[in-house]
């Protein structure tokens, strides 16, 4: 089966931060502060979108207001259109 966003949603893929190892030595349960904005891929948007950015586009979204969808043992992460807050793109 597959998904597809409806009101002005987005089906992304957000990148994972990797965790590096500091050699520093912190309490036990303390957990490192995450980045406010992340970097998402695109990959659908529903079609009352006003700005339909293309699959595969690179986005920055507000970290808070992506959300997980699970259904049918599948996970998605959506985000409605307005909190995306710029595109990414290579320089060439």
């Amino acid at each position: 089966m597959k998904f597809y966003p409806k009101n002005r949603h987005l089906l992304i893929e957000t990148q994972k931060q990797e965790e590096t190892d500091t050699g520093v030595l912190l309490p036990e349960g303390y957990h490192r502060p995450k980045d406010k904005y992340v970097v998402a891929t695109v990959l659908d948007t529903a079609t009352d979108c006003k700005d339909h950015p293309t699959n595969g586009t690179k986005v920055v979204v507000d970290a808070t207001m992506v959300e997980t969808v699970s259904v049918l043992g599948t996970e998605y992460e959506i985000v409605l259109e307005n909190h995306i807050v710029g595109l990414m793109e290579d320089p060439e």
